[in-house]
């Protein structure tokens, strides 16, 4: 209780490295940080991915955090993959009707004195079995066999990957 969030942040980087790990799970690492502190958190992460040749999990709702510091993003919706791919290459072109809209609701200097952008409806609870796609209820795309079909993961680009069925093949 007498240290400061960063500090603490850096005493579970370091309690997570002692077992010399060759994958390091970040869940939420800059979560509640100042952004000076933050950044020092993530160059921490980057120079220790560099040094020890250890392969770094980032789970983060940060977008920002994701540009800055990873190679390949998976984004998730109701505990699924439902986008993933380069992250330069997700983020600029995203695919999938979830992360269109995620992106969509950022702030962005042409939408200046905009409203924000916010995708529809209530993400599902998990306590109801989900049939079909689960993003159905609240996508704009959706048709009538995205309530019934599961998709799968459909290639979108050279290393891009969707689980929509608008990428289905023939349409």
């Amino acid at each position: 209780h007498q240290i400061s969030g960063g500090m603490q942040q850096r005493a579970m980087i370091a309690l997570a490295l002692a077992c010399d790990p060759d994958l390091l799970i970040a869940d939420e690492p800059t979560t509640a940080l100042d952004v000076t502190i933050q950044q020092q958190i993530l160059e921490l992460l980057v120079d220790l991915q560099r040094r020890r040749n250890i392969s770094v999990l980032l789970i983060t709702h940060d977008l920002a955090v994701v540009a800055e510091t990873t190679q390949r993003v998976a984004v998730l919706y109701a505990g699924r993959v439902v986008e993933e791919g380069p992250t330069r290459v997700v983020l600029g072109d995203a695919k999938h009707p979830y992360t269109q809209g995620v992106l969509g609701a950022l702030p962005a200097p042409e939408r200046r004195g905009k409203g924000l952008v916010a995708i529809p409806g209530a993400v599902p609870t998990g306590l109801n079995a989900i049939t079909g796609c689960s993003f159905a209820p609240r996508c704009p795309h959706v048709m009538d066999h995205c309530w019934t079909v599961d998709p799968p993961a459909f290639p979108v680009g050279a290393e891009q990957f969707a689980e929509c069925l608008l990428y289905e093949a023939g349409r």
